[in-house]
């Protein structure tokens, strides 16, 4: 674990200690289903959400976040409430929270059920998993924190940056394409896993000029050495975690399996973090420009 995920881990100790002060003081929260929830202490449990709050100037609300929540970097100054799908009521209670926002990607599903019995608002914003709900759930935020100007502009950022790579993208159409992996770690597991196509790293694989090697939709898949060797890629790209398991490509292209493939035996393994990669955000134009400098290199 790194020196922060320690630090943060020791701030999420901290707060579980106070948890049964806070339990004893749930009388204060009402019944806020005919209220609008309060939004002045929010627990924000979602990558994606946490950094839109930060994008559009509204993070001042966040009292607490989870643990892979970690940019930008002035995030990791927070208290977190635990991995995402290995929560604690208890842990959350105690920071007192008006308001319990997330993408709904949660878990244990019991943890809602307890934030509800003591009067805690849950707002479930879903997730962004095309380029349009994700520029939707931007100006949702923006409006619901009172941020709407400065997410019209981030947003207008944003679309332009767009706009920039698909003129980019049309030089590949009709070429012949590198065959991508995308590899990512897996925590809750302690397994690696193969992005599979019609997300959002799909897509920005495509638009970097790049085709997915892994030919089945949805979701991720469970890699095992014989399926790298079978499907054989071109390049792999590593999620942070999993490739800083390994430190540099060399020692990544000696796992099992992967040092068959033309990935393997090239040293074309790159790493990217995964807040970069696994959902869109105002970084997308960015992310897909670093993934066509990896993809085609001169």
């Amino acid at each position: 674990m790194t020196a922060h995920k320690k630090a943060r881990s020791l701030l999420f100790a901290g707060a579980v200690l106070g948890a049964a002060a806070a339990l004893a003081a749930c009388g204060r929260f009402r019944d806020t289903s005919t209220q609008t929830a309060g939004t002045d202490r929010v627990v924000c449990v979602s990558k994606q959400i946490n950094e839109f709050m930060y994008a559009i100037g509204a993070e001042q609300h966040l009292v607490a976040v989870d643990l892979t929540s970690i940019y930008p970097p002035p995030i990791e100054k927070l208290p977190t409430v635990g991995y995402h799908r290995a929560l604690s009521a208890e842990g959350i209670i105690s920071m007192r929270p008006t308001l319990f926002l997330t993408d709904g990607n949660v878990g244990p599903s019991a943890v809602l059920d307890q934030l509800k019995k003591v009067g805690i608002p849950i707002d479930i914003m879903l997730p962004g998993n095309t380029l349009d709900s994700a520029q939707l759930l931007l100006t949702r935020l923006g409006d619901k924190f009172g941020r709407r100007p400065a997410a019209d502009s981030v947003l207008a950022q944003w679309k332009a940056g767009m706009q920039d790579v698909w003129k980019d993208t049309a030089q590949y159409m009709g070429k012949p394409k590198p065959r991508v992996l995308i590899i990512h770690f897996g925590q809750i597991a302690n397994n690696y896993l193969a992005v599979k196509g019609g997300g959002p790293a799909d897509d920005m694989m495509r638009w970097a000029g790049g085709v997915n090697a892994v030919d089945s939709v949805g979701g991720m898949e469970r890699l095992t050495p014989e399926l790298i060797a079978r499907i054989a890629p071109d390049i792999i790209v590593a999620t942070d975690l999993g490739f800083d398991r390994y430190g540099s490509a060399k020692a990544f292209a000696a796992m099992p399996g992967i040092s068959l493939t033309p990935a393997g035996k090239a040293l074309r393994i790159y790493r990217i973090t995964e807040t970069e990669l696994l959902y869109f955000g105002p970084r997308t134009p960015a992310t897909v420009r670093k993934l066509r400098a990896m993809f085609h290199q001169s």
